[in-house]
């Protein structure tokens, strides 16, 4: 539960440094040039990945092309371009409760793409802290998802928030074969190159005009690649590589948590009763989820592996 948490809070950190960067970059510039510095974040953990000995080879990564394309076009690109494209023609309030439906996305696709199991208690912590983030982005619900003049923006957000879920879910598939470093930077560089080929084709100013962009916007880059596209992904694959999608599909909403928190910290925010009770439920679900699952399942385990046991030893005269 500690690393997610840690994955939250490192999410939640992205949000201003993307509202800087995007008040000089397009979307495919700062998006291209985020996901290169996060490559070469991660670059020196994959070559110290291929150096140490590996008891079950990938093999050949071409095999995977097919996979590693899907994982970046429809994994990375929709949460990064599209969503950016859909805020700036929607308001941020109608994408803070869009967000909402990733976690449950998230699980569904778990269930129909990977055969996951559907618990009582996965329903009911999700259902858990769902109600919690409510209640902390209570302020954000008066936002008209349905007006025409914000409905393409709104539609646009809702499929990043699909690309999410497929991303998060699609990726355990190549975790089976591949590093958690190894799966990161291929997709990454499926999405690097989309980027690149959507400025070189639609940006007025092309992602090349190094000198164009400000000293603020190159910082804000360097730290999503750094913090929110490395350090964050690198925890959160090693997470998914672990559980179920269903199981850390609960964590996701510690983001609306972790941005209150952020937000009263460095702009002295006020939080109400409410808003600390919200996050209470959030916290309580991601644990149930977590680690109580995890526990309870190693020792249902147990049990069964002791009357297995059992069955098996020979009746003493």
């Amino acid at each position: 539960m500690a690393a997610l948490a840690l994955v939250n809070l490192l999410w939640a950190a992205q949000y201003p440094a993307y509202k800087i960067a995007s008040t000089s970059m397009s979307a495919a510039t700062m998006n291209f040039w985020t996901l290169a510095f996060g490559i070469l974040f991660l670059a020196p953990f994959l070559r110290r990945r291929h150096n140490a000995p590996r008891a079950n080879p990938a093999g050949p990564w071409q095999r995977s092309a097919v996979q590693f394309t899907l994982l970046g076009v429809f994994g990375i690109v929709p949460p990064s371009v599209m969503l950016a494209w859909g805020i700036a023609r929607s308001t941020a309030s109608d994408a803070a409760i869009l967000s909402l439906t990733i976690p449950v996305l998230m699980t569904a696709l778990g269930i129909v793409m990977l055969g996951e199991r559907i618990t009582t208690l996965r329903v009911a912590s999700l259902a858990m802290a769902l109600a919690g983030t409510l209640i902390i982005s209570r302020s954000d619900l008066s936002g008209e998802l349905f007006h025409s003049r914000l409905l393409a923006g709104n539609v646009v957000i809702f499929i990043a928030g699909l690309g999410s879920a497929f991303y998060n879910v699609y990726a355990k598939v190549l975790l089976e074969r591949f590093s958690e470093i190894e799966v990161l930077v291929g997709s990454y560089a499926v999405a690097a190159v989309c980027c690149l080929v959507t400025s070189l084709i639609g940006d007025t100013q092309p992602f090349y005009r190094v000198n164009a962009f400000p000293v603020a916007a190159w910082l804000s880059v360097a730290v999503l690649g750094s913090l929110t596209w490395g350090v964050a992904m690198m925890l959160w694959m090693w997470v998914l590589k672990r559980i179920e999608a269903g199981q850390a599909s609960v964590s996701i909403y510690l983001l609306s948590f972790f941005g209150v928190l952020l937000s009263a910290l460095t702009l002295h925010e006020k939080i109400g009763l409410a808003q600390v009770a919200g996050g209470v439920l959030v916290i309580l679900a991601t644990y149930l989820t977590s680690e109580y699952e995890n526990r309870r399942s190693s020792r249902r385990d147990a049990v069964l592996a002791e009357g297995l046991l059992n069955r098996r030893e020979p009746t003493q005269p």
